[in-house]
């Protein structure tokens, strides 16, 4: 996105942001915002960062244990205002009430349910998700949302409801923005192969006909989840099963193409996984004894990176999913009605400061195994770059990627300047 710009080290150039503003830049980047600002998961439990970090605990949602506490999914407009939320069986509007056409939508799955913005309409959104057929089988299926419907609390249009994608699917579902900063990527993997599904997702619609990558393990069990980094660069997959673990592939989001095997082997199948946001870390959680691993994905060969694992619980907890937050850490789904936080995740080893009773979520409410899943773009950390580098002339400092940013404060270590070597621009 910005060619031929250095890209300075932090330590020639400090950014000190607090949360949740968008700038308007010169060169074109990913519209950012708060899109993933409010969750909904569990037996009744939420959680708003619209206020900042630590996260409001909500208590006026709907999902229950009957829609298995895994397999949800929300969505927010841009400044944090709630359109929806569902797991994989039901969809609320923002008013807590079954959205119209909501109900009966799919299939309850450990990692079921995606919402993605069509790219050329503001007011629809595609609501990906899964649906049993029989008794073993699983078909990965979408359904279309226009907002416009039920005087703005939106609804499923009929005739786009449950629109088949693929069939004999794992639970394996994720989705990262293309390159082009406005197409999205829709990830699944079969059952029963080793193949990955990318789905283009364009402002024309879905393109049907995914581009399939067939590498790793064969994938017997439904269960796992899938993620991507949020920088785009990485796809990782939680083999849950005897003998699993988790393999961890290039990404390249102008293609769609997974390539590039890497599996880390931990001493039983992989549940839930996340990336850090500066991407230099993958984390996992297998539930059961010693469940949550830190691995160092930047430690070098496949061999080197295994042998960075940390082990940051050593004790029992149960198998749930880890998701990345909007300020920064990473959400555990690791207690019954506690919240686990990693509160600094691009730090290596225990220095991440695990807690794992960090919040709690309401007296006659539970956690679940699941939390909510979001194009992973949403979450990158903020990136700068600068243009003009001759001497004598002005360089100009731009951020790449706004997420997360409420206001900046460049401080750039000119002495000769000082105090004046500063901006809020």
């Amino acid at each position: 996105m910005f060619k031929n710009h250095k890209i300075l080290d932090n330590r020639d150039i400090y950014l000190l942001f607090t949360l949740f503003f968008t700038l308007f830049l010169n060169e074109y980047t990913y519209a950012q915002g708060k899109q993933a600002n409010n969750w909904y998961f569990g037996l009744h439990a939420g959680l708003s960062f619209n206020s900042g970090s630590p996260p409001e605990v909500l208590f006026d949602g709907q999902t229950t244990p009957t829609d298995s506490g895994s397999g949800v999914a929300s969505i927010s407009d841009e400044n944090g205002n709630l359109l929806f939320y569902a797991t994989g069986f039901q969809i609320w509007n923002k008013e807590h009430q079954v959205m119209l056409n909501g109900a009966n939508i799919g299939t309850g799955t450990s990692q079921g349910a995606i919402i993605v913005p069509d790219p050329g309409n503001a007011y629809l959104y595609y609501f990906f998700n899964f649906e049993y057929i029989g008794v073993n089988e699983v078909n990965f299926q979408y359904s279309l949302i226009d907002m416009t419907l039920d005087n703005g609390r939106g609804g499923v249009l009929p005739n786009k409801k449950g629109i088949l994608l693929l069939e004999n699917t794992s639970f394996h579902l994720n989705a990262v923005k293309h390159s082009n900063g406005v197409d999205v990527w829709v990830v699944v993997h079969g059952l029963d192969n080793n193949a990955y599904y990318s789905y283009k997702v364009t402002s024309d619609g879905i393109v049907e006909v995914p581009l399939i990558s067939r590498l790793g393990s064969v994938i017997h069990v439904n269960l796992g989840y899938l993620k991507i980094s949020p920088n785009g660069k990485k796809i990782a997959a939680a083999v849950h099963e005897v003998g699993g673990g988790c393999e961890i592939f290039d990404f390249d989001t102008e293609t769609g193409l997974i390539s590039d095997e890497n599996f880390i082997n931990v001493s039983r199948g992989a549940y839930g996984i996340e990336f850090s946001p500066d991407n230099s870390k993958i984390y996992i959680n297998c539930g059961g004894i010693n469940p949550l691993f830190q691995y160092d994905l930047n430690a070098g060969s496949p061999e080197e990176i295994q042998a960075s694992e940390v082990l940051l619980l050593a004790e029992y907890a149960q198998k749930g999913a880890l998701q990345l937050g909007p300020d920064g850490k990473i959400y555990c789904a690791t207690a019954h009605q506690y919240i686990g936080v990693i509160h600094e995740p691009n730090k290596a080893g225990l220095e991440c400061n695990y807690e794992r009773y960090s919040i709690y979520v309401g007296d006659g409410r539970a956690v679940g195994e699941g939390l909510p899943s979001f194009i992973q773009s949403y979450l990158n950390d903020p990136e700068y770059a600068t243009t003009q580098h001759c001497a004598g002339q002005p360089t100009q400092f731009n951020i790449a990627n706004t997420n997360g940013i409420d206001s900046v404060y460049w401080k750039f270590k000119d002495f000769g300047n000082m105090p004046n070597d500063t901006s809020t621009q």
